[in-house]
C-alpha cells in the first residue's frame, strides 16, 4: 500500500490538485523522486502515527513509469547496500527482496515499504531544502524539485558509482 504522511499532505496542500498535479500519487511521486535521488529514507510515520494508505496500485498516469520507478528503487537499494552491478548473485538477491512479478504493483511488501520510506525521507529532505515556507505555486515548486533532484544526483557518490559519471 502506498502511503503519504499527513504532514506531507498538509505541507503540499496549496499545490495539491493544481495542474499538472491531480492525485495524492503525484505528491507521493515528487517526494519519492527526491528520496531516491538523495538516498534519504525515513519511517512513514510521525509522532507515532502511521502514514495513511491511499492506494495499493500504480495509478493510471504512472502505469507507463511503473517499471522505471521499480528500477530506480532497485538501483538505489543496490547503491545503499554497497552492491556493485557485477555482483550478480547479490543483485539477484536484492531484486528478489524488492520485486514480485506476480503482484499487482510488481513489488514485494518489502519493495513497497522501501518506496514508502524513500518517499517519506524525500519529503523530509525536500522540506529541509525548501526552507520555512510551504509551496504555493506549482510551477515554481516543480522547477525547484527538478533543480534539487539534478543537483542531488550530480553530487551523489552512490548514483554516480552505479550509473557512472561522464
Amino acid at each position: 500500500m502506498f502511503r503519504l504522511r499527513q504532514d506531507a499532505e498538509d505541507w503540499l496542500k496549496h499545490i495539491a490538485s493544481t495542474k499538472p498535479l491531480k492525485t495524492k500519487f503525484d505528491l507521493n511521486y515528487l517526494c519519492l523522486i527526491v528520496g531516491l535521488a538523495s538516498g534519504f529514507k525515513s519511517e512513514p510515520q510521525k509522532n507515532g502515527k502511521v502514514a495513511q494508505e491511499f492506494v495499493d496500485y500504480f495509478v493510471e498516469d504512472y502505469k507507463d513509469a511503473q517499471y522505471l520507478i521499480i528500477g530506480l528503487l532497485v538501483v538505489a537499494e543496490l547503491g545503499k547496500n554497497g552492491i556493485d552491478l557485477d555482483e550478480k548473485k547479490s543483485v539477484r538477491d536484492q531484486i528478489r527482496k524488492l520485486v514480485n512479478p506476480e503482484s499487482q504493483t510488481k513489488l514485494t511488501s518489502k519493495g513497497i515499504d522501501e518506496l514508502n520510506r524513500y518517499a517519506s525521507g524525500g519529503f523530509d529532505f525536500l522540506r529541509q531544502q525548501y526552507g520555512i515556507s510551504k509551496p504555493y505555486h506549482t510551477a515554481e515548486f516543480l522547477l525547484f524539485i527538478a533543480t534539487l533532484t539534478k543537483q542531488t544526483l550530480d553530487e551523489s557518490q552512490i548514483w554516480n558509482s552505479m550509473i557512472g559519471s561522464e
